[in-house]
Parts: structure tokens; C-alpha cells; sequence
């Protein structure tokens, strides 16, 4: 072999061990993963928000890719503070790890902030502030310490949108029940111990006396706490669920119900009250929680205070809304969650009910009787009487043995299909297995 042929055989090794070494380095860097984007609403912003229950620590590499991926973090906090649906003035913030709230909370006053109220278990802090500015800098000096800062969004009892007069865009509703609506789901006119055994709490405005709930079994638990008179959604949507007498009898009257008022004399509510309410729900032993509102924006706590749930085989029903929109309402349109929309007693999708992908089925929510305050009646319609109805029979589930787990699978499964999209309707109307 002469020397020409010896030099052209080493190029070539050198060649297959340069292409061999970038394929070894671009296998260790792992493939790029796109970024995921909500089914409904707007982009979602990735979480940085660990679980509560197992904290990794957090190497140099992490935080440099970290940082590396993500765009500044007191900046995005800004842009979300702007919004229209933010809290004004207010901000809710997460902490890597409890040393770092402490810090926080130990120099948040120098930083010219009020905290409002901590949560131990979501290791976030809602604080107000007079000043943008002044949080900025403060994220901004210590973002190592974040896993999320922006905006305490609004949250709300859906009212409803003005009612077209010819109903031929949404899939009729006009057909009111004026009733519970417990004939259309199949539920027996004896349903004594319906629920017995199981907890279900009501993420509302608070829960009054009222004759139809006189036999239920219910714990108060106040985090509004501005001593006002409630608003009468929350016992409304608790006589549907557990109400026992003949004028509004819930699907499941042997329930125990756990009232934990997160909303105002308004409807108004948050996104730092509705993660808390959901996470003191839990740890006060609920099986089920109903969610008869909620934001039109997602948030990385509530994200986190709804995996918190479902990990411990909570099942959450959550309102898809009243915009006649086609997109779902937050904690809706999360995953795992049983999204409820409303039809109306032709069993067709209600005209002011939400559409979207992930909704999981309907239940009667167009002239629904239900409980008020002032021991009177009322005659309401919504996705929040649809959503009540729906966490009634999921206490019926778990009163019968059912794994909480296995709940939300079962109702999908059981659900009468009506022929409809199932952006309209989900799986169909719920009904009793």
C-alpha cells in the first residue's frame, strides 16, 4: 500500500468517527420535544410547578436548561398582570421548595407586598402589590427560587349570555324540565342512602338553611370569609345533590356534604381560592368535588391543586360553561376532570352550553327546580345544575363500592349517546349504571 492510499484510508476513519461521535452526542441530548398547547383556550404555558407529594432536587444542568428554554420569568409575570381576567393588583406565586417561600415570606414586606394567604401545600403565596414593578424586580432577583409567578386569575358562577331568539346555532335548548331532570338520567324515585358514606364537596358561595337540606349532613368551611350574605348558587347546586325532601330532591340525599365557599356575594372567586378549596377538600376527606364555575383562563396551581386530586382518587366535576363557546372553562378543561355541559329536556346540547374537545358528557341543565336562599324555590338554568347532577351520581358511584379512580370511566361508559358531535355533548347524558 503506497502512502496516497495509506492518507485517503485515514480520512476516511477520521470521517466515520466524526459522524459516529455527533450521533452519540445527539442521542445523550435526547430529541426535541414540541411544546404542548392546550385543547381549548389559549397556548398553555409549561408548568414549573413541582407535586406537592414528591420533590425532585433540582441539579446545575437542570437550571441551566432551564433557563435556557424558558423566557424570563418576572417578564411573562408582567404580560400576564395586563390581562383583563387578572386579579387586579394581585399575584400568585410558587416556590420551589418551602426554604424558598420562607425567604420569601420573610422579605416580602421590604418588597413593598401584602400576603394575602399561603398555601402549605401548594407552596404558593397570593400577595398583593401597589406597584408592578416592584414584584418584578422581585421575581426577577430571586427567580431560582420560583416555579411560577402570574396573575391570581378570575374565576366565576357562569351567568348566561343573552338567549338568541331562533335557537338554530347550538343544537336546539329550549326545552326547559322544570323539574330535577332525574326522569331523563334514569334515576328510581326511591333513592334512600343514595350517597350514604361519601363526602362530596361544593366548591361554591356557601351553603344556607334551607327545608330541602334539613336531613343532610353539612360541614362549613369559609375561605371568602368577608362576613356578607351568600349568594344563593352554592344551595342550589347542594340540593341537587343531596336535597331530600318533595320539592327538590338531589340524586343522592344520604351524601354528606362539605360547603367551601370560595365564591363572593357576586359569583366572583379566583384562581388562588379554587386551588385551595380543592386541596382542603381532599385533605378533609372528599371523594368528590363539585365545580359549578370557573376562569376562562389556566393556571400552573390550579393545574397543580387538580393532580394533587386526582392522586388521591378524588373525582372532580367541573362546569363547562355558559359562553356558548367552543372552548371549556378552567378547571374543565384539564385533563382527568369529568366536564359537564348542559341539554335541555329534549335532550339536545343546551344553546348557551360550552363545546369543546375533552368534554366528557351532559346532564339536564335547562329549567332546573333547586333550592335558594331564603327558603325559597328557584328555577335556573346551566352547565352548573348539569354539573351538580353529575356529581350527585358519582356519590352514588362511590356510596355502591366504586373506586373514585374508576368513576369518571364508568360515567363516560354509561353515558346515552344522543347522536350529537362530542364536542357538544361528550359521551352522551349521563345516566345511572
Amino acid at each position: 500500500m503506497n502512502r496516497r492510499h495509506l492518507v485517503s484510508l485515514c480520512l476516511v476513519a477520521f470521517a466515520v468517527m466524526a459522524v459516529a461521535l455527533g450521533w452519540m452526542v445527539k442521542e445523550m441530548q435526547g430529541p426535541e420535544l414540541p411544546v404542548a398547547e392546550e385543547v381549548t383556550g389559549r397556548p398553555k404555558k409549561a408548568s414549573r410547578v413541582p407535586s406537592p407529594s414528591s420533590v425532585a432536587p433540582v441539579t446545575a444542568s437542570q437550571t441551566k436548561a432551564d433557563s435556557a428554554a424558558e423566557r424570563d420569568l418576572a417578564t411573562e409575570m408582567l404580560e400576564d398582570l395586563q390581562h383583563p381576567e387578572a386579579v387586579p393588583g394581585e399575584a400568585l406565586l410558587s416556590f420551589k421548595n418551602q426554604a424558598a417561600l420562607d425567604a420569601f415570606r420573610a422579605r416580602a414586606a421590604q418588597a413593598g407586598l401584602l400576603v394575602v394567604s399561603i398555601d402549605p401545600t401548594l407552596l404558593t403565596a397570593r400577595v398583593r402589590y401597589r406597584n408592578a414593578q416592584d414584584l418584578q424586580r422581585e421575581v426577577a432577583a430571586n427567580e431560582k427560587d420560583y416555579a411560577h409567578a402570574g396573575a391570581n386569575w378570575a374565576a366565576r358562577i357562569p351567568g348566561l349570555p343573552q338567549q338568541p331568539s331562533k335557537d338554530t346555532a347550538n343544537a336546539g335548548g329550549a326545552q326547559p324540565f322544570q323539574s330535577q331532570g332525574l326522569d331523563l338520567i334514569g334515576a328510581p324515585a326511591n333513592r334512600t342512602g343514595w350517597g350514604a358514606g361519601v363526602t362530596v364537596a361544593v366548591l361554591d358561595s356557601g351553603v344556607v338553611d334551607h327545608p330541602s337540606l334539613q336531613g343532610a349532613a353539612i360541614t362549613h368551611l369559609d375561605l371568602v370569609n368577608d362576613g356578607q350574605d351568600f349568594h344563593g348558587h352554592g344551595t342550589a347546586m347542594t340540593s341537587l345533590i343531596a336535597g331530600s325532601d318533595a320539592k327538590v330532591s338531589g340524586v343522592a340525599p344520604s351524601a354528606k356534604i362539605l360547603d367551601v365557599r370560595v365564591a363572593d356575594p357576586q359569583g366572583g372567586s379566583n384562581t388562588s381560592l379554587l386551588s385551595s378549596g380543592i386541596v382542603k377538600a381532599v385533605e378533609a376527606g372528599a371523594k368528590v368535588i363539585n365545580i359549578s364555575l370557573g376562569s376562562t383562563q389556566g393556571s400552573p396551581v390550579l393545574d397543580q391543586a387538580v393532580a394533587y386530586a386526582l392522586s388521591r382518587g378524588v373525582v372532580i366535576v367541573a362546569a363547562a360553561g355558559n359562553e356558548q363557546a367552543n372552548m371549556l372553562s378552567y378547571p374543565a378543561a384539564l385533563p382527568g376532570v369529568v366536564s359537564v355541559g348542559a341539554v335541555d329536556a329534549n335532550g339536545k346540547q343546551a344553546w348557551f352550553s360550552n363545546s369543546g374537545q375533552g368534554l366528557s358528557l351532559v346532564a339536564p341543565g335547562v329549567g332546573i327546580v333547586s333550592a335558594y336562599t331564603g327558603n325559597k324555590l328557584v328555577i335556573g338554568s346551566g352547565t352548573s345544575q348539569a354539573t351538580a347532577l353529575v356529581s350527585g351520581v358519582a356519590a352514588y358511584l362511590a356510596g355502591r363500592g366504586y373506586q373514585p379512580a374508576n368513576i369518571p370511566t364508568v360515567l363516560i361508559r354509561s353515558a346515552r349517546p344522543t347522536g350529537a358531535a362530542t364536542t357538544a355533548v361528550g359521551a352522551g347524558i349521563v345516566r345511572i349504571p
